[in-house]
């Protein structure tokens, strides 16, 4: 197209006097021959157990600014990364979880974060029953950009919950459980809570979203012949105008017939040796993960209070074999598979967990350069994260290793979002908002103050990419082990709401909505 732009330049400044006419005209011309805009896409990915003590291995340092910081250890990977994904980025910081179901507990931190409404009560030990839809399918219902079940333009799939691993402690929903739709009415609070439990095999969901025949609609040759169809009603159109305009005029008009002849030449070379496999191409199909532990263990007697899984799961560490990475890869698939159902339009929601905040993947003892305390061979994530990190370094750096290692997964995954075609010829990362969040802020004392938070998207979705937003202003009161995060969570959903064609009040006029002040400022344009 840029030879096209040029030369609509040199047009237009040897139109003279009558640009002024055929500008508009002209601009016309072009956006109807792009054919449909890409659709928006909403994508939640949560990662485990918050981040460093204090934060400063995750956020830039005091010094930092809204528009030039560097970025510390955990989250690096997304400046470093061979695409870099820090001018897509806008950095969180200063947003609290406000709950009274939960608070500063795993479990009330996922079902209140992805709600932001009251639970319905707990079960159990920590099992916290969410007591409203998941932010994914409230906007899946209300927006008419996203494909929900209700709109004229629905996708095939709606929407898809994946994760790589959900074994928790107890095996209890909440803390592995991301997606909810509305609870029913009912007076057991267990039954009333609709959970979407997320797929965990890469080869069940490649067998249901891409088993069958891909949508036409997203064939670059379908795609040529849409967009040549187009020029052909504007051929026409310039064939009426012809009886319309002043003869002096008609000779430009003619320059515009040669226009429309160089932007087909364009097509032409952009979706005519345009392989299928650069908008949607069915993906290769996945390995199955064959099940790495099975994470039983349980401490003490009583079943309420005892710690323990019966769920199975892969590891990222495999005993005997140095190079086999189980868990990375299973995340990667899952991640990829998404990537594919959104650029074929098979889907414009999904969420996506690494695993569960109270997970029991084993990682190895020394793992990226950091030993755990003890020097274990291996160990599962969770139960270690409870050490007091000013007694214990050892473990705290072996833990902020498994933080940037699913910064440095996520990354890669972001990495060809930005770099994918989308349909209208951006990136998928253009058209894309992508959620990157956690349970805790830090997960040795479960303190949910100044949360770990990343939005992620490019020019058409309004994010002020490049971005450190350090929240300012708010008055909200302590938390136990840590000071005021200046406003509460919610804030941030009541500023995406409206991004996806959703009025705020959906959410802050809910019943049993969690405390917000108004939608947060300065994440998007």
């Amino acid at each position: 197209m840029s030879s096209y732009k040029f030369k609509r330049r040199s047009f237009l400044r040897a139109a003279g006097g009558s640009a002024a006419l055929l500008a508009p005209l002209l601009r016309s011309i072009e956006s109807r021959a792009q054919g449909m805009a890409a659709p928006l896409r909403l994508l939640i990915i949560h990662h485990p157990l918050g981040a460093g003590p204090g934060l400063s291995t995750w956020r830039p340092s005091a010094t930092a600014t809204t528009t030039s910081f560097t970025l510390p250890g955990e989250s690096a990977p997304f400046a470093a990364a061979a695409t870099p994904l820090q001018k897509y980025m806008c950095m969180i910081d200063g947003l609290n979880i406000v709950t009274n179901s939960g608070q500063n507990t795993h479990e009330g931190g996922v079902v209140a974060m992805m709600t932001g409404v009251n639970a319905l009560g707990k079960i159990g030990q920590q099992d916290w029953s969410a007591g409203g839809a998941s932010m994914d399918q409230l906007l899946l219902a209300q927006s008419p950009m996203l494909g929900g079940p209700t709109q004229t333009n629905k996708t095939m799939f709606g929407s898809l919950q994946l994760a790589a691993d959900v074994r928790s402690d107890r095996d209890e929903v909440a803390p592995r459980v991301l997606s909810y739709k509305p609870p029913i009415a009912g007076t057991d609070i267990a039954q009333r809570r609709q959970p979407l439990y997320a797929e965990t095999q890469p080869l069940n969901v490649f067998n249901r979203v891409f088993g069958g025949t891909l949508p036409t609609g997203t064939d670059p040759q379908k795609l040529l012949a849409q967009k040549l169809s187009v020029l052909d009603f504007m051929r026409k159109d310039l064939a009426r105008m012809q009886t319309l305009i002043p003869s002096t005029e008609k000779d430009r008009l003619a320059n515009h017939a040669i226009a429309i002849q160089q932007l087909e030449a364009s097509l032409r070379q952009t979706y005519g040796m345009m392989p299928n496999t650069s908008v949607c191409m069915k993906p290769s199909m996945p390995p199955t993960y064959a099940n790495t532990s099975t994470g039983k263990q349980m401490m003490g007697t009583d079943p309420n209070t005892s710690v323990f899984t019966t769920a199975s799961g892969v590891d990222y560490y495999v005993t005997g074999s140095p190079n086999s990475h189980p868990h990375l890869d299973l995340g990667l698939n899952q991640l990829r598979l998404i990537k594919t159902a959104f650029a074929c339009d098979l889907i414009r929601v999904a969420t996506f967990m690494w695993s569960a905040g109270t997970n029991w993947v084993v990682f190895p003892g020394m793992f990226q350069g950091a030993s755990i305390k003890g020097n274990p061979q291996s160990t599962p994530h969770h139960p270690p994260s409870h050490s007091d990190p000013s007694g214990d370094t050892a473990t705290r750096d072996w833990l902020n290793q498994i933080n940037t290692f699913y910064s440095q997964a996520t990354a890669t995954v972001l990495q060809e979002f930005a770099t994918t075609p989308d349909i209208d010829g951006n990136m998928l990362i253009d058209n894309t908002v992508i959620v990157y969040l956690t349970e805790v802020a830090r997960a040795w004392d479960h303190n949910q103050t100044n949360m770990p938070l990343i939005v992620f998207g490019g020019k058409n979705t309004r994010v002020k990419g490049g971005t450190f937003l350090k929240v300012t202003g708010g008055t909200l009161p302590n938390q136990t082990g840590g000071t005021s995060g200046n406003r509460p969570f919610n804030d941030f959903w009541l500023a995406l709401l409206p991004i996806f064609g959703v009025n705020s009040s959906v959410l802050s006029g809910a019943s049993g909505a969690l405390m917000s002040t108004g939608a947060l400022p300065g994440i998007f344009s």
